[in-house]
């Protein structure tokens, strides 16, 4: 059995990805089950001491794990954090429109606690939204700031710049980022759309395209499909007139699917 830091059992491994491994774990001491996101160093990549600086700016936040413990060996560094339980689209089943609303909400939340710190996520996905191991609570965390980025400098907004290649996953970033455009807060948010869609529609139009282009014209044309929930072109039609500096208002985006859930 492999033990990391004389504290931690590894019982199996949860995920993988280009930025490491994940497995559950629990510590050998207290015999508390977490989650253990490991990298092998290469050619000094700190990408996790990073997203262990992030958890631990970040806090209690509301929907963001404990950073439990940050650590690194002569082979590999180590992020430790609290377990939870299986992503928003465990069984890859439809959500009630109901619970759709009702995580989405959440989803709204948690991107609008990150961007009230400063900082946006990037790679706004249903994988990254995992339930808390109590699933009856239907509360959900939000994970994995590998490619998480300041937008605010000392008051000061990033300026729009180009982009050679896609930040984030291509299924789910925005329209903007398609096109070579840096991704600012809006981006998160209609990431954070496509999500909710995807809960209650099912897999997308774009999900089995190869081509970019394809996937981005798919997009553009989403909104104007007749099936489409109008509460879900609304919040697209609202967050595709936001410039890249401006504010979003969180609380519209809320109220739509709120008002929704009222009918």
């Amino acid at each position: 059995m492999l033990i990391i830091a004389n504290k931690y059992r590894i019982i199996e491994k949860l995920n993988e990805g280009c930025f490491g491994k994940v497995f559950k774990a629990v510590n050998i001491r207290s015999n508390v089950l977490v989650a253990i996101k490991v990298e092998t160093k290469n050619n000094n990549i700190t990408s996790l001491k990073n997203e262990a600086k992030i958890y631990q700016y970040l806090g209690k936040m509301e929907g963001i794990p404990n950073l439990k413990w940050f650590g690194t060996t002569q082979n590999i560094n180590y992020l430790v954090i609290n377990l939870l339980g299986p992503s928003i689209l465990k069984n890859g089943k439809n959500t009630s429109l109901k619970n759709s609303l009702l995580i989405g909400i959440q989803i709204i939340e948690r991107i609008k606690h990150i961007h009230n710190k400063y900082l946006l996520h990037r790679d706004i996905k249903p994988d990254n939204f995992l339930f808390d191991l109590d699933q009856q609570t239907n509360k959900i965390y939000l994970i994995d700031f590998g490619l998480c980025k300041r937008y605010n400098y000392n008051g000061k907004h990033i300026e729009q710049k180009t982009i050679k290649q896609i930040i984030g996953s291509p299924n789910f970033v925005s329209i903007n980022v398609h096109k070579g455009i840096e991704p600012s807060r809006r981006d998160d948010l209609e990431s954070g759309v496509y999500v909710i869609a995807n809960m209650i529609l099912g897999n997308l139009d774009w999900f089995n395209c190869k081509s970019l282009f394809e996937i981005n014209i798919l997009k553009e044309n989403f909104k104007k499909k007749l099936e489409i929930p109008i509460f879900i072109k609304r919040m697209l039609e609202y967050i595709h007139l936001l410039e890249f500096k401006e504010k979003p208002d969180y609380d519209y985006l809320i109220n739509i699917m709120s008002n929704e859930i009222k009918y």
